[in-house]
């Protein structure tokens, strides 16, 4: 029981009190945009692509996908 009110006094005393790290706000900052980056970098070649095929045609010449069925034994 002592251990959860510790607990839960530390994570109050966490909540409501400010970091004392003077660079906190830049940090986060920093992180912020890395994680963003890290999460939509990967997304941008391929929107790009598919922009520029729509916009010379080359997505309406590109040959269907076919499916051929499997049979059945």
């Amino acid at each position: 029981m002592a251990l959860a009110t510790h607990a839960l006094n530390r994570l109050r005393h966490y909540s409501t009190h400010l970091p004392r790290d003077p660079h906190y706000k830049l940090k986060a900052t920093l992180m912020t945009g890395y994680l963003v980056g890290a999460f939509t970098l990967p997304f941008v070649p391929p929107v790009l692509e598919t922009r520029r095929a729509r916009k010379d045609g080359s997505d309406l010449t590109r040959p269907q996908i076919q499916f051929i069925p499997i049979p059945k034994y």
